[in-house]
């Protein structure tokens, strides 16, 4: 069994979270609990930050969504989110 994994957000994630509408927010709250629920699938393309981890982006519908697993410590690393519409 997969233990239970948590998600963590950016400063930046929190501000276009802020001021988006409830409908956006639910949507994007349930991609972050389906990277939670499924934290071993790959992104749809992988990008180098600026410490040189290489972040997944996947897309959910409209959104794509930043991210890195850190799996020793059972969390989602949230740290962009990019509405494409």
């Amino acid at each position: 069994m997969i233990p239970t994994y948590k998600y963590t957000v950016d400063a930046a994630v929190l501000a276009v979270f802020a001021a988006i509408t409830k409908r956006q927010r639910e949507k994007l709250l349930r991609s972050f609990a389906e990277l939670t629920d499924h934290p071993f699938l790959p992104g749809d393309t992988l990008q180098r930050d600026h410490v040189g981890r290489t972040p997944q982006v996947r897309r959910f519908g409209e959104w794509a969504v930043t991210y890195w697993p850190e799996h020793l410590a059972n969390q989602m690393h949230i740290v962009a989110i990019e509405h494409l519409r």
